[in-house]
């Protein structure tokens, strides 16, 4: 696993790598952890890192946008923010965060993010469709939704659209339960890929919007809420 820590402060910079190589020892866990002072040198190294631990307050390129560019560019990686700035919680949810911590960061929540992490990557196991007579196997976690058509349905992902004969009850079976939720017969959202929820209305990380159904409403108020409690942490 490769760890990037991008903070103006290097006292924090070894704070994070101090707590990280105690969870390699203690996890018996491969990580090797890569530091940054600045948004501008996180962008311009080549590596593809599977964690960021992302500072907001940074001078020229703040943590939000640092975190916009990586997306831009379609990097995957679990970003965790760490600020003294508590209100910027909700304009983050556009980079799907993984995690929120308030400075200082207690060395149990982050055992406990970097536990959550390792299980996560355990539950995301690929599915494989059938196009044109063609296999192809897509990452869950690049799926946005799924988009029932009739028999069959679409699986909307970061990158592209796929048609699959299976209808939409019979992707979702293939799907981790923790982080997809039906929200309408027509309809199974990422919940990860969720940027706004505006009454009934979801906003997808792509701009495009689903409809929550009125009966469906209160099971995904209650499946959110355990998302929300389980990935995101101050």
């Amino acid at each position: 696993m490769l760890i990037a820590v991008c903070d103006d402060n290097a006292l924090f910079r070894e704070d994070i790598k101090v707590l990280l190589d105690e969870y390699k020892k203690e996890k018996r866990t491969a990580i090797d952890i890569a530091e940054y002072e600045n948004g501008k040198s996180l962008l311009e190294s080549q590596d593809i890192f599977d964690m960021v631990f992302m500072d907001y307050l940074m001078p020229d390129i703040d943590g939000l946008e640092t975190a916009r560019q990586l997306r831009n560019r379609k990097y995957n990686c679990s970003i965790i923010f760490v600020t003294s700035y508590p209100e910027f919680i909700l304009d983050s949810f556009e980079v799907q965060p993984f995690r929120f911590f308030i400075k200082p960061i207690e060395k149990e929540k982050l055992f406990s993010a970097m536990d959550s992490y390792i299980r996560q990557q355990k539950m995301l196991n690929p599915i494989m469709i059938v196009e044109n007579n063609e296999r192809h196997i897509i990452k869950t976690e690049n799926i946005i939704y799924i988009e029932a058509d009739g028999r069959n349905s679409f699986i909307r992902t970061k990158e592209c659209t796929y048609k699959s004969s299976k209808n939409i009850s019979k992707i979702g079976e293939l799907l981790p339960k923790h982080c997809f939720c039906r929200v309408h017969k027509a309809y199974i959202i990422n919940m990860h890929c969720i940027s706004a929820i505006r009454k009934n209305e979801i906003t997808l990380i792509n701009g495009e919007k689903a409809v929550i159904s009125r009966t469906m409403l209160p099971h995904f108020k209650k499946i959110y809420s355990e998302f929300v409690k389980n990935f995101t942490m101050v």
